[in-house]
């Protein structure tokens, strides 16, 4: 419904870090690439919601779902292993295929951000971009 009055909306100021429920019987290593399935953190599978990177490990190992949390980092640049990586792809959108592996194929995978650099041989710069679509 349209707004009829005007109305205060809490600003989270600090973007970082956000602390997730983890899934059921779910681990996540810290500096893992982290999907949501169902609402709930996981290491990522291809086609979950791109949430972050892990910036600890959680083991909720025989828990319930969120009975645990994991904190993610949700924006910034990080290095990470890319095969084949050129400087001529800066800018393209970058995708995962699993928790720790980078493509830049988008069929079946999920988007996770752009590629700022790639100054290294197998090697980007990742400016994250969570729940991408």
């Amino acid at each position: 419904m349209a707004l009829t009055a005007n109305r205060e909306l809490d600003r989270y100021v600090d973007q970082e870090l956000r602390a997730l429920p983890v899934k059921a019987n779910t681990r996540i290593y810290k500096g893992a690439l982290v999907g949501l399935n169902a609402g709930f953190a996981r290491g990522l599978v291809a086609g979950d919601a791109f949430a972050g990177i892990a910036y600890e490990e959680a083991n909720n190992l025989g828990g319930t779902d969120g009975a645990t949390t994991v904190r993610v980092y949700t924006c910034g640049d990080f290095e990470h292993p890319l095969a084949s990586a050129e400087r001529t792809n800066n800018g393209a959108v970058v995708y995962a295929s699993d928790d720790a592996t980078l493509t830049l194929t988008a069929s079946g995978n999920s988007p996770v951000g752009n590629q700022v650099d790639a100054p290294a041989t197998n090697k980007i710069i990742l400016r994250l971009r969570p729940w991408m679509r």
